[in-house]
């Protein structure tokens, strides 16, 4: 099948570390309601592969206006990152010891099998 073939071909390209492709970590954050009725957050860890450059002018356009000034990366991904939503706080990728809040998802799951996110600098992990 033609689609199955491209969606391999794209996923080895963002693996491919002569284009930035490697392995990343991601933590997406389930919100739930305690007994008290307060909101409490679920971290869930998970890995993935894809490509990660840092984000051209075009793309930071695209920010909301106060992440417009950070640093920030675009993620080629075959991982299904989120911006946030119903019941999820916006995934925090880790990589090269940031920590980047993601901010904007163009889901190109269908037909292509991946996800392109841009994620803006929350901090810096501490060894």
């Amino acid at each position: 099948d033609r689609m199955k073939e491209r969606e391999l071909d794209l996923r080895a390209l963002m693996a491919d570390p002569d284009l930035g492709g490697g392995e990343f970590h991601y933590v997406r954050l389930r919100e739930s309601i305690s007994d008290k009725g307060r909101a409490e957050y679920t971290e869930e860890p998970h890995q993935a592969w894809g490509c990660i450059q840092p984000a051209p002018g075009r793309e930071r356009e695209l920010l909301p206006e106060g992440d417009r000034e950070k640093d920030a990366i675009v993620i080629h991904t075959a991982a299904p990152l989120t911006a946030g939503g119903k019941g999820e706080k916006a995934d925090r990728v880790h990589h090269d010891g940031a920590v980047c809040r993601v901010c904007l998802v163009d889901n190109r799951q269908r037909p292509f099998g991946f996800t392109k996110a841009t994620a803006v600098l929350e901090t810096w992990e501490t060894p």
